[in-house]
């Protein structure tokens, strides 16, 4: 890899790192987050192994959909989608 290019990753790691961890408890509690693994240790792999312009926006994705609120309404489809289920069973 380009040394520059190199290093300007590992600036917005160094960067970025810090940034989850303070920003991570305004996003609410703890145990509710859809992905099994943290938005920070994502974010070190994705700079790691993509491309600097793909990895940037990957890891915005992440962080906008990893939320309580986010984890609520896929909670609630799910309950929906379940329940649905069990209706086409009971008329089939």
């Amino acid at each position: 890899m380009n040394q520059p290019i190199k290093k300007i990753k590992i600036f917005i790691v160094n960067l970025t790192l810090p940034l989850f961890k303070v920003l991570r408890p305004l996003l609410g509690v703890r145990g509710v987050c859809i992905y099994p693994i943290d938005c920070s240790t994502y974010a070190r792999f994705t700079f790691e192994n993509k491309p600097l312009l793909i990895a940037i926006p990957l890891i915005c994705l992440r962080i906008l959909s990893c939320n309580p609120i986010t984890a609520l309404i896929l909670k609630f489809n799910a309950k929906r989608l379940k329940s649905l289920r069990l209706k086409n069973n009971k008329n089939a």
